[in-house]
């Protein structure tokens, strides 16, 4: 009986704690830092390099936001040459068809809404490629077998069985591009980070491989981006924090130098 008569009381107090709710409407207070992003390589190949220019966004859902109309400048200490935004309006400069020599300092300088950015780079030697390895995985699909080498390296594979008689059964997308990257560092986060989709080819895939070195700068860059993104989401996260840059004040993300070597690779059946 005692019980049965607490019920009502019980009964008030929820009541009173349910009318006393009121909503709050907290005003946050976006940081707007408007940094100037850097994207670019130059390399030993002989080509026309890519240097993409953005500014930063507040809302993380945003687009690509093109710093357009810079003035972009790369120098060897001797000779400078300047690049091209193409197409206009894009924050996509190009250089003329130059390639970068292994034992030079490279500066990149950009003028862009009245204030100067800079940041250097030197390339590292590359090291040769390992025998290309891959392996049966479903049927009549293959898999990569990745092989580390002794120095730090990034090695990037562009595939296509686009001409294969599997493309023309499948509906599906008939290339695909894979970076592996073999930084030499000891992560705990690395080595826990989530897996990998396995990217299966038939036979008679073409793979192009391409590696590349690079400085302990930019190593130490490559490491803190993937530390924010791929090797997120393990068993072993760490806390957030701002990824390393060596461009001047008020400029994030990184212009490199690097060797390359590559080869290309047909895929034919495993016995």
């Amino acid at each position: 009986m005692k019980f049965i008569k607490t019920i009502p009381y019980v009964a008030l107090l929820l009541a009173g704690l349910i009318s006393c709710q009121e909503q709050i409407d907290w005003k946050l207070d976006a940081e707007t830092t408007d940094l100037l992003v850097v994207d670019g390589t130059i390399t030993n190949e002989r080509t026309n390099h890519l240097i993409k220019l953005s500014r930063t966004n507040p809302n993380s859902n945003e687009t690509f936001k093109p710093a357009f109309g810079a003035t972009v400048l790369i120098s060897d200490g001797k000779n400078v040459i300047t690049l091209i935004e193409f197409p206009t309006r894009s924050g996509h400069y190009y250089t003329p068809s130059v390639r970068a020599v292994f034992g030079k300092i490279y500066t990149l300088v950009i003028f862009h809404n009245g204030q100067q950015y800079a940041g250097q780079d030197s390339a590292q030697p590359v090291e040769s490629l390992s025998e290309f390895s891959y392996r049966r995985a479903a049927d009549s699909l293959y898999t990569l077998n990745f092989q580390e080498g002794i120095e730090p390296s990034m090695t990037k594979y562009f595939m296509t069985w686009a001409n294969t008689e599997y493309c023309m059964k499948s509906n599906d997308i008939c290339f695909a591009k894979l970076v592996y990257y073999d930084l030499k560092y000891i992560d705990v986060n690395e080595a826990f980070k989530p897996q990998k989709e396995l990217i299966l080819f038939p036979e008679n895939t073409v793979i192009v491989r391409k590696k590349y070195s690079f400085s302990d700068a930019y190593r130490a860059f490559l490491r803190s981006v993937l530390s924010e993104t791929e090797w997120r989401g393990g068993q072993f996260d760490v806390q957030r924090g701002n990824t390393l840059t060596n461009m001047s004040e008020g400029a994030i993300g990184f212009f490199a130098v690097s060797m390359v070597v590559s080869d290309t690779t047909l895929i034919t059946p495993i016995p």
